[in-house]
């Protein structure tokens, strides 16, 4: 049987342990064939990282099998559980050495091209203006929690990262990011930069 005859809620709901072994075997290669082609041009994933890969997110179509819909095919919606589970483990790669001290040291990076989309506002003066602000609002408005939060997020940690960082819990932490989120606001907003700059550069 072809993938696309599998009918995969039932297959891996099965209470037969063959018939449930043979969807997970089916559905593993069709979440590594996908994975090895959205990743191939990726130089810090090796074989074993895509077979990590795999197996996370097998574990979580699993949990989450009551949630398919039905709205596309289940082998698209499988996919974007991986992918998604393939980016995030490779943020927590790659800031799972980072302190809070190197965090908090790390502003600069403000002015960084890829900390802002290419596309925000017109003139390069007004990127630097909002630049500016942005960092004296997150060195004079936030406190030194908040100010890590947001750097964390700015730079795509994470969340359960930013949280072991912080050395709190998850409801703290989002409340930290949503009370430094809205002071962050309120000052650039009162330097004339609108709403709309704002979430399209920092997704704030």
């Amino acid at each position: 049987m072809t993938p696309t005859e599998i009918n995969w809620p039932v297959a891996l709901r099965a209470t037969d342990s063959g018939e449930q072994a043979a969807a997970m075997r089916a559905l593993r290669d069709v979440l590594h064939h996908g994975l090895r082609i959205a990743l191939s041009s990726r130089g810090d994933v090796s074989e074993a990282h895509l077979e990590d890969f795999v197996q996370e997110s097998l574990i979580r179509i699993l949990d989450r099998l009551d949630q398919f819909q039905g709205r596309s095919k289940f082998t698209t919606w499988a996919q974007a559980i991986a992918l998604n589970t393939a980016f995030t483990e490779l943020r927590r790669k790659r800031w799972q050495d980072v302190s809070l001290d190197a965090l908090l040291a790390d502003g600069e990076r403000l002015a960084e091209p890829g900390m802002m989309a290419e596309d925000v506002l017109g003139a390069q003066e007004d990127r630097q203006h909002l630049v500016a602000v942005l960092r004296e609002a997150i060195e004079h408005e936030l406190t030194p929690k908040q100010r890590a939060a947001i750097l964390g997020e700015l730079r795509e940690m994470p969340f359960d990262q930013i949280v072991e960082l912080l050395g709190t819990s998850r409801s703290a932490a989002y409340k930290m990011l949503h009370d430094a989120r809205r002071a962050l606001k309120q000052r650039l907003q009162a330097a004339g930069i609108t709403g709309t700059d704002i979430q399209n550069a920092f997704n704030l």
